[in-house]
Formats: structure tokens, C-alpha cells, sequence
């Protein structure tokens, strides 16, 4: 079992952090007639601003919608090695269950999910089914809290090139481990990620593991796009060589800061930007 998320096509799942981040579910009065059974191994040690750790169900995945998740009403117990957890079902068929930690200390990252099991020869979401005749389904799940202690940070600029459209949903800053590849790799890698991107210039500054960054870019999803629709503005380059990425070595407790990316709004797609007033490069 891998700690990781991934997604379906080779567009970026960034928009699951707008769904966790307010996730709930009505499950209505009658009992659930199935449910999911979880062994929860922890590894590691905890990081201190642990708040929670949630069981996340998702009968499709990626999801659509806030409401066709299922996740635990509270958190698991994190005090021990070993806790079972259980979440009451309707039967029928899910694509992905994972562990999602939240910290004390700032709102939940993408980064955050603290382990999911992948199937290693499909490359997806290890998935299960509840029916009359098979109402329980039990897993383990291993969760190493390395996954989610972030002792350093990288701090930088993003400059863009013209505001941003009106129709503007969402601005990303994302550092990885591994510059992604296929469609899986923008969840294993993904090391942090910022949302709050919404001025121009964008200082941010991520929590993040130590250990290797290779690819550090900046995102962009339109309104009313698919959460899966996210698109790349630019990413950091090699100061020598700016025709590379840049990559970066940061230790425990290490701040690396000059991170500074320059955003190109022509690299989105014309259809997706809504015609400003002008040639729509304006300050």
C-alpha cells in the first residue's frame, strides 16, 4: 500500500482540496446497511500540530461534487500504533477510500492525504463493493506520518504577466518530489501546495518535507471548469540554465527562499479566458 492520491486523466486533482476542506455528508436516518472496516497502522512520528486524521470515502473518483463523499464524523484515534476504523456505507460500488490529516497550525493542503492504497498494476484507487451478500469490507491501510511533517519551507514570487481573468476560480502554487510525468504522478509527488494565490506579484510561502524538490509550478483553474481542469501558468527554472526546471535540496528545518516564478497567461487556453477590457494585459 502506497500513501498517495491520484487521478484519472492528465489534467492536475487539485480541486479535491476544495472539497475536503468542506466536506459533509448527510447520511439521513435510516441505518447504513454496509460498511468499511479499516486498520489503521501508524508509522513514524507524529507531528505536532496533528488535529485529526479522517476516513474518506469516495464512490467515484475523482469526485464531482461535495456531496458523493463519505468521511468519518470524527477523527480517528492517532494515541496508538494500531486503531481500527469504521464507516457505515450504502451498498454499491467505491472507487477510493484514504486517510486525510489535518494540521492545528493552517487550513488542509492537497498534500495532506496521510495514505491511500493503489492498486500497483491498474495505477488506481484500490476499490471495493457492499452488497446483501457481502456487507463488510475490511483493509488495512499503513500510515507513516512522515507523509505529512513539513519542518522546512521554500518561499518565493510568483509575478504574472496581466491580471487575473474574471473567470478565475482558483490560483495554485504546487512543489513536487518529481517533476509529474503520467497522471498519477501529480498526487505521489506532490510535497505542498498553496491556494492562496490572489495578487499579482504572489509571495507564498510552503510548509514543506525536507528532501529533494524537483518541479515547483503554478496553476490555474477557470470557473465553472471540472475540478479536474486545472491548467499550468509557468514553473521555476534553473537560474543557470532557464530552459530546465529548477530543483532545489532542502534539509530539516531549512528555509530556501528566491523561488520566484514568472506566470504566462497566453499558455492557457484561449476559450478558457474570458476577453478583458483592452488587449487584456493590463496592471
Amino acid at each position: 500500500m502506497i500513501k498517495i492520491c491520484i487521478k484519472s486523466t492528465h489534467t492536475i486533482c487539485w480541486g479535491l482540496l476544495l472539497l475536503f476542506s468542506a466536506c459533509t455528508t448527510d447520511y439521513g436516518i435510516e441505518p447504513l446497511p454496509g460498511k468499511l472496516r479499516v486498520r489503521v497502522v501508524y508509522q513514524g512520528e507524529r507531528p505536532a500540530d496533528t488535529q485529526g486524521v479522517y476516513l474518506v470515502v469516495a464512490p467515484e473518483f475523482p469526485p464531482h461534487a461535495i456531496n458523493e463523499l463519505y468521511h468519518s464524523p470524527n477523527s480517528l484515534a492517532f494515541d496508538r500504533d494500531t486503531v481500527w476504523a469504521e464507516l457505515d456505507l450504502p451498498y454499491g460500488h467505491y472507487d477510493a477510500y484514504m486517510l486525510w490529516w489535518y494540521s492545528t497550525d493552517r487550513k488542509s493542503n492537497l498534500a495532506d492525504i496521510l495514505s491511500m492504497s493503489i492498486d500497483l498494476t491498474s495505477k488506481l484507487p484500490e476499490s471495493f463493493d457492499l452488497t446483501a451478500d457481502n456487507p463488510v469490507y475490511e483493509a488495512r491501510l499503513n500510515a507513516h506520518w512522515g507523509a505529512v511533517k513539513r519542518d522546512s519551507r521554500i518561499t518565493g514570487t510568483v509575478t504574472f504577466n496581466g491580471p487575473f481573468p474574471p473567470n478565475t476560480s482558483a490560483v495554485a502554487v504546487a512543489a513536487y518530489e518529481v517533476k509529474p510525468v503520467e497522471s498519477i504522478d501529480y498526487l505521489i509527488f506532490l510535497k505542498s501546495i498553496d491556494f492562496s494565490v490572489e495578487t499579482n506579484p504572489h509571495h507564498f510561502d510552503l510548509p514543506i518535507t525536507s528532501g529533494m524538490i524537483s518541479y515547483i509550478a503554478v496553476f490555474w483553474l477557470p470557473e465553472r471548469a471540472a475540478l479536474t481542469d486545472f491548467r499550468t501558468l509557468g514553473f521555476y527554472r534553473d537560474p543557470r540554465r532557464p530552459e530546465r526546471e529548477g530543483r532545489v535540496f532542502v534539509s530539516s528545518g531549512q528555509i530556501i527562499s528566491g523561488i520566484d516564478i514568472e506566470a504566462d497567461w497566453s499558455l492557457v487556453r484561449e476559450s478558457a479566458i474570458q476577453t478583458l477590457p483592452g488587449d487584456g494585459r493590463g496592471e
